[in-house]
């Protein structure tokens, strides 16, 4: 009879554990990409963003346009994940290398549990500094 509670709450984190990398996945494919309308769809209503020396926090529209102008201009060829991990506040995050024609830039991300599941709160692309 114990068994049962244990293995209700095993599915409920199996559940929560395989949502946050569903769109972990989408969000590394739509950087990788350089798919901004797909990556848009992951973002919080206002996002903290940073591309290049452009940093604030923005809504999710302006959030669009922004990356969308970085994408044209750096033409991505791939994100590869280097480092992930949990922050004191208990969001996800993960740190990655994101091949352009211009270069690599380092791309750092936090993902948020909300009411409608994960979505992108920080979004950081910077020049990569050899660190990754």
């Amino acid at each position: 009879m114990k068994r049962i509670p244990l293995l209700v709450l095993s599915v409920l984190i199996g559940l929560l554990t395989h949502g946050q990398a569903e769109v972990k996945d989408q969000v590394v494919a739509a950087i990788g990409s350089g798919n901004a309308p797909a990556l848009a769809k992951h973002l919080q209503p206002n996002v903290d963003l940073t591309v290049l020396s452009t940093s604030d926090v923005y809504s999710k529209a302006q959030s669009e346009q922004i990356l969308r102008k970085f994408f044209d201009e750096h033409d991505p060829q791939g994100l590869t994940i280097e480092h992930e991990g949990v922050s004191k506040l208990g969001d996800r995050y993960y740190i990655g290398k994101l091949r352009t024609a211009r270069g690599d830039m380092r791309v750092t991300f936090f993902l948020k549990q909300g009411a409608g599941g994960y979505q992108v709160k920080q979004l950081r692309i910077e020049p990569a500094k050899g660190d990754l």
